[in-house]
């Protein structure tokens, strides 16, 4: 396997705690529960028609939380239970401005490998730190089964 080849099957956990979850899914349900309040409020209240549009939004919102939520748990969990420690050493570092008035991003190409993990490259998505340099190295740990990893300490 290549190095691109790894960084094409490698992948950054999700990683989220019980506090996480819990409000994951409370935003989830409340998204879902309020949807319905919009369309009622055209119909029954002084509400101009076109907000009941948000309705699939909400439905679609709450969705996309629920799912991320849930994601999260499994990322978290599978690395608990298989994640092998490993060393991840930054190749190439990127800082991105996302143009919307947000703290930057960094990008970082990792260099990934540990006693009982076969080196791989991944990107590495996250908030933009001063100590993101060439050459920097980090704890890891990954699931050797597919390349899934995090920096998070667990």
């Amino acid at each position: 396997m290549t190095a691109d080849e790894g960084a094409e099957s490698a992948r950054q956990a999700n990683i989220g705690g019980a506090v996480l979850q819990v409000v994951g899914r409370v935003i989830a349900v409340v998204c879902w529960a309020s949807a319905p309040v919009l369309p009622a409020l055209a119909v029954f209240g002084d509400l101009h028609w076109a907000w009941s549009l948000f309705f699939p939004l909400m439905v679609l919102s709450g969705y996309a939380i629920w799912s991320d939520t849930a994601e999260a748990k499994a990322d978290t969990a599978r690395l608990r239970q298989s994640g092998r420690p490993a060393v991840a050493e930054i190749v190439a570092a990127e800082r991105v401005d996302p143009g919307d008035g947000s703290a930057d991003t960094s990008v970082l190409t990792l260099r990934i490998s540990g006693a009982d993990v076969p080196v791989f490259e991944a990107v590495y998505r996250c908030d933009h730190e001063d100590r993101f340099r060439v050459g920097a190295r980090f704890e890891a740990v990954v699931d050797p089964s597919d390349n899934l990893f995090t920096l998070i300490p667990l």
